[in-house]
């Protein structure tokens, strides 16, 4: 999760060319009126195992989850005291959970109360990020996606400096843990970020930056559970010199994790891999 800063603001990051030095500097996304920006995100493992050990019984299960995400989002202009104003439509948030239990597929499809909603979002220059939602779900029942959100809001991921081919920075990759793991998101992570290159394609200039993420760390949970987790994530981000707009974010890796609860135990080790595409599309809030 910087922010997709759609004429408005800088909500997604991009880069802006120095005509001076041939260095990149972080900016603001180039949007035309009537645009929204399209975040589509696609996660999932694939050919996983769990071994579960239940009264010194030990039991390996395949296991795969796929999270999906189609989130639109349209900016107005600020009001006169600064306030950042905007609207939300959630085509989809939906997360699908595959194993195989006693021989027999099994298969779990949450879909979330969000989709199909269209809701608002402000900020004032002094305070975080607020949804208004029209009331016909409990807040409750979608913290998660709204943390979600509010993270992705927040996001801050380049550094306020001219960056030059070679160059290599440190971020904040809440977001990316939780598209993951919700619970991931609270664990201590490295992450950092390089520009690798500027290149001509296919009629554009992009900007290549590779991507590293590492995570290890525990998470304990009041009912006396815990989770001991790894992740390891390489890949790289593409920005559009001309729209300013981060296109493509792609990452593969490996999450090794062993939850225990009393006498119970369950080791998994998971392949993963996250694809987040960005775009400008033609949209109205109200349809």
């Amino acid at each position: 999760m910087k922010y997709i800063g759609f004429i408005i603001f800088t909500l997604t990051s991009a880069t802006l060319i120095s005509a001076a030095s041939g260095g990149i500097i972080i900016g603001p996304v180039r949007g035309q009126p009537g645009e929204s920006v399209r975040l589509v995100t696609f996660s999932e493992t694939k050919g996983d195992t769990v071994q579960k050990n239940i009264l010194g019984k030990s039991i390996s299960d395949p296991f795969e989850i796929i999270r999906e995400r189609d989130i639109v989002w349209t900016f107005r202009t600020p009001a006169a005291d600064g306030t950042r104003r905007g609207m939300v439509r959630v085509p989809k948030i939906t997360t699908i959970t595959k194993s195989l239990v006693d021989g027999k597929e099994q298969k779990i499809t949450e879909k979330s109360p969000l989709v199909g909603k269209i809701f608002s979002m402000s900020k004032t220059p002094t305070a975080d990020w607020k949804f208004e939602l029209d009331g016909s779900v409990p807040l409750t029942r979608v913290q998660k996606e709204i943390n979600e959100l509010t993270v992705y809001l927040k996001r801050d991921w380049y550094p306020n400096r001219e960056l030059n081919v070679g160059d290599s920075w440190e971020f904040d990759p809440t977001w990316v843990r939780m598209l993951i793991d919700s619970e991931m998101s609270q664990t201590k992570t490295i992450a950092t970020m390089r520009l690798r290159q500027v290149r001509t394609a296919e009629k554009r200039r992009v900007a290549v930056i590779d991507v590293s993420i590492q995570t290890s760390g525990g998470i304990f949970r009041s009912d006396g559970s815990q989770t001991n987790a790894t992740v390891e994530l390489t890949g790289e981000v593409i920005v559009n010199l001309e729209t300013m707009l981060d296109e493509l974010l792609e990452l593969k890796g490996t999450i090794s994790s062993v939850y225990i609860k009393g006498a119970e135990s369950t080791k998994a080790k998971r392949s993963l891999r996250l694809l987040a595409t960005k775009s400008f599309i033609k949209d109205s809030p109200m349809q």
